[in-house]
């Protein structure tokens, strides 16, 4: 409901004295009150003196009316195309992450032992990508390692440079690392990476 006082003259529509039923009704109420033909300020409005205001009036109508659209628009959700997979290991590939923090007096280190670690990644076959992130102002690195499937993953780590690298890290890192693994669509990496 709107309670104006209309007798100490015409008010601008910033210093009216609005006060809503409920908080979830206020915007229909607005709307239906605030430019209807029976509403005094329409007249006031219209009659020039409020003309910048009215610029406003007529924005905020239109941002009512918007809203009222977007609140009433149905939700469809449409079925995903299922992708039929011939069961060859081909068909996906391997994400690795690799969360590693590292103590502070140990970062020189585990710097010249993850660079050697990346550089003999990227030269085995099977290895699609390695990539590092480091957090400002942390000790905290994220390792992602894109592999051409699990089975090449495996014997990865069961190289000299991988072992050493766990074994590096026994020493370098505060808490023990966490290894997360992903396997997504190959074609995402062919059609990403052309």
């Amino acid at each position: 409901m709107l309670f104006v006082d209309y007798r100490q003259g015409p008010v601008k529509p910033e210093a009216l004295s609005i006060q809503w039923a409920g908080r979830r009704s206020n915007r229909r109420l607005q709307r239906n009150n605030s430019l209807s033909p029976s509403n005094p300020l329409l007249s006031l409005v219209n009659s020039g003196l409020y003309e910048e205001d009215n610029q406003w009036l007529i924005q905020v109508n239109r941002l009512q009316k918007l809203l009222d659209r977007l609140e009433k628009k149905e939700l469809r959700l449409e079925p995903v195309e299922e992708e039929l997979l011939e069961g060859s290991t081909k068909s996906h590939i391997l994400i690795v992450q690799r969360q590693l923090n590292v103590l502070e007096e140990e970062l020189e280190e585990f710097r010249l032992a993850l660079r050697q670690y990346m550089e003999c990644s990227c030269a085995q076959t099977g290895c699609l990508h390695v990539a590092v992130q480091r957090f400002a102002n942390e000790s905290r690195f994220i390792l992602y390692e894109f592999w051409e499937h699990n089975n090449v993953w495996k014997n990865h780590l069961q190289t000299n440079y991988s072992k050493t690298f766990q074994r590096g890290n026994v020493d370098f890192l505060e808490t023990p690392e966490i290894t997360t693994t992903m396997l997504v669509p190959a074609a995402w990496w062919v059609l990403n990476n052309n």
